[in-house]
């Protein structure tokens, strides 16, 4: 049960992205006494294991089971995974069946029709001459902002004003 302790926090430390550093960091130790807990060489104290516990939020299965008691454990999650995206596959087998009965230029029309909205709304990515994503600094794709953002809102709720004003008063006018 122990022994399995060292390879578990390797694990969780790699899950959770943390180098040695940052966990040895949120636990209170050296950078070493990870290392060394990770190889096997070094038990944490129940003050130090409590700690651990906290950063991962971690089970004692998490913590000191062996490969296939964690797989074991993981076995609920899964399995509400699976029943979430049950719904998803259905609506997939659906749209399989509703294509059936469209023709490729209704269906290039609707895909054209999705796109339109989806610019709309969503921000998109920024392309070159090459049509290669442009970057920014931290080498993420630099995104341009769905186009909803550059509707004038103010000047659309000073229209809506005056025409609800005229139909308001048409009899008055």
């Amino acid at each position: 049960m122990i022994e399995n302790f060292g390879r578990n926090v390797a694990r969780l430390r790699k899950q959770y992205d943390m180098s040695q550093e940052d966990l040895a960091n949120k636990i209170g130790v050296k950078k070493q006494s990870i290392s060394n807990i990770e190889r096997g060489v070094r038990y944490p104290t129940f003050e130090t294991l409590e700690k651990f516990a906290k950063v991962f939020n971690a089970t004692p299965v998490e913590l000191f089971g062996s490969p296939k008691e964690v797989a074991l454990n993981d076995v609920p999650d899964v399995l509400d995974r699976i029943d979430a995206y049950d719904e998803r596959i259905r609506t997939i087998f659906q749209i399989g069946t509703l294509m059936d009965h469209y023709s490729a230029s209704d269906l290039d029309k609707i895909a054209y029709q999705v796109d339109h909205v989806m610019n709309f709304f969503a921000p998109h990515p920024l392309y070159d001459e090459d049509a290669m994503p442009i970057l920014d600094d931290d080498n993420k794709v630099r995104m341009f902002p769905g186009k909803i953002t550059r509707l004038p809102l103010d000047k659309l709720d000073e229209i809506v004003k005056k025409i609800d004003y005229v139909l308001k008063n048409e009899d008055k006018l």
